[in-house]
């Protein structure tokens, strides 16, 4: 059944464990191998075990490990078009394993629907991941400078919703960061502030919602009590009454979380070195 770990969210890196009735794959490899295969040891898998990565967007800090990974553990990479010709002028270059999104929608036995979401890249993408053999159903919204009106639609009867909630505007206006890159933050095409991610969970939470996981927090301007308080209320005034949200960590991965909303086994932590 639909498992996720996050095995660390951030703008140090990003990749997140989907775990379905078919295996598990990553979305995002924005960590080395190195580092990569520690917290996929913690979350008892083997790089071999893993069936391929799903890229949202070309960003080191989401893809920067996936040329390595691939090469070493013959990981198909699976992305559109623009994505895939975008990698070839990063640093960490085209992966040798390349699948085109719209050529194979689905992956470790997951059916693959995506979303175009605005932000500073080539082509970044939101998607619903629905095992098949289950139906269960996960959402993931990363680097999403605005919500597009469709947004919310898309993200319909999701069991599990991995949501952007990067920064508190108040914390970015009077933080350390210089001026060109709080624009770029708080732009169209930057990152969903705390209460950007509170109306979305207003707009798309329903009673099979069983679990949400407030990803990509900044570690400069935002806290995880201060996301997950906001997001809290915002799902309370939307009458969802359950207890499963939680904040991402960027240095360890976060326990799974499992299709029915609970929390599995903490992780244990890890070195903080990257590979």
């Amino acid at each position: 059944m639909l498992q996720v770990t996050v095995l660390g969210s951030g703008s140090r890196g990003n990749a997140i464990l989907v775990d379905g009735s078919e295996g598990a794959f990553l979305v995002d490899c924005g960590f080395g191998p190195r580092t990569l295969a520690r917290r996929l040891a913690d979350a008892q898998r083997r790089p071999e075990s893993i069936r391929g990565v799903l890229l949202t967007h070309e960003h080191a800090d989401h893809a920067c490990g996936v040329s390595a990974a691939s090469r070493r553990w013959q990981w198909p990479v699976h992305a559109t078009a623009a994505t895939h010709v975008a990698l070839t002028t990063e640093a960490c270059g085209a992966p040798p394993h390349r699948v085109m999104l719209d050529d194979t929608p689905t992956i470790a036995g997951f059916d693959v629907a995506h979303h175009r979401v605005p932000h500073d890249a080539a082509d970044c993408r939101a998607f619903v991941l629905t095992d098949r053999a289950s139906g269960a159903r996960l959402g993931v919204v990363l680097d999403c400078g605005h919500v597009p009106e469709t947004l919310p639609a898309f993200l319909a009867r999701c069991d599990l919703l991995v949501l952007e909630s990067n920064h508190c505007p108040t914390m970015l206006a009077n933080g350390p960061y210089p001026w060109p890159l709080k624009q770029r933050i708080r732009g169209g095409s930057g990152h969903l502030s705390n209460a950007d991610a509170g109306r979305v969970l207003a707009d798309v939470v329903h009673p099979g919602l069983r679990g949400v996981l407030l990803a990509h927090l900044s570690e400069t301007n935002n806290t995880p009590d201060l996301a997950v308080t906001l997001a809290r209320e915002a799902l309370r005034k939307a009458g969802w009454r359950r207890d499963g949200l939680w904040a991402a960590p960027q240095r360890a991965p976060l326990a799974p979380v499992q299709m029915n909303g609970s929390l599995g086994a903490r992780a244990a932590q890890l070195s903080l070195a990257f590979g």
